[in-house]
């Protein structure tokens, strides 16, 4: 049984677990058309948008109601950067804003909402995704409050 209420350390744990996934399946990944592919974006989309809501939690950003439950990564990287003013970088914004419609309608999930993207290579992604979170996890002062 749950001690404690969830919080920004759960939160960003999860986005590290889907990255996690999305590192198994990435070296097994030849061609844009393998088979792994949806399920590898599907992982790679909900680790970007634990890891923003993990940020919203830390920064206590209200309404909550207003971002609990979106999938809209670029609408989450917005608040990110009006309520709190930490911008992500370039590269970091634009790899997030070009996965939030996919992410968002569902592309990844059910196959009558697929649609044709350019999507990068699974390990630029990766890298990509690791290195947003990192920045999240310092941000939320992550590594003081860990329990060893």
């Amino acid at each position: 049984m749950r001690q404690k209420p969830s919080d920004e350390i759960d939160t960003i744990a999860y986005a590290v677990s889907f990255l996690e996934a999305a590192k198994v399946l990435a070296p097994q990944m030849m061609g844009d058309n393998h088979t792994l592919i949806v399920p590898f974006y599907a992982l790679i989309g909900f680790s970007l948008e634990n890891g923003l809501k993990a940020l919203l939690e830390h920064g206590k950003v209200e309404p909550r109601k207003k971002w609990f439950h979106s999938h809209d990564l670029s609408a989450l990287r917005n608040l990110v950067e009006e309520e709190l003013g930490i911008e992500l970088r370039e590269e970091s914004a634009q790899f997030i804003d070009h996965l939030s419609t996919p992410h968002l309608e569902h592309h990844f999930r059910y196959p009558q909402k697929a649609d044709r993207v350019e999507l990068n290579k699974p390990p630029a992604a990766v890298d990509l995704t690791e290195r947003i979170l990192t920045s999240i996890f310092l941000q939320i002062d992550g590594p003081a409050r860990i329990e060893d």
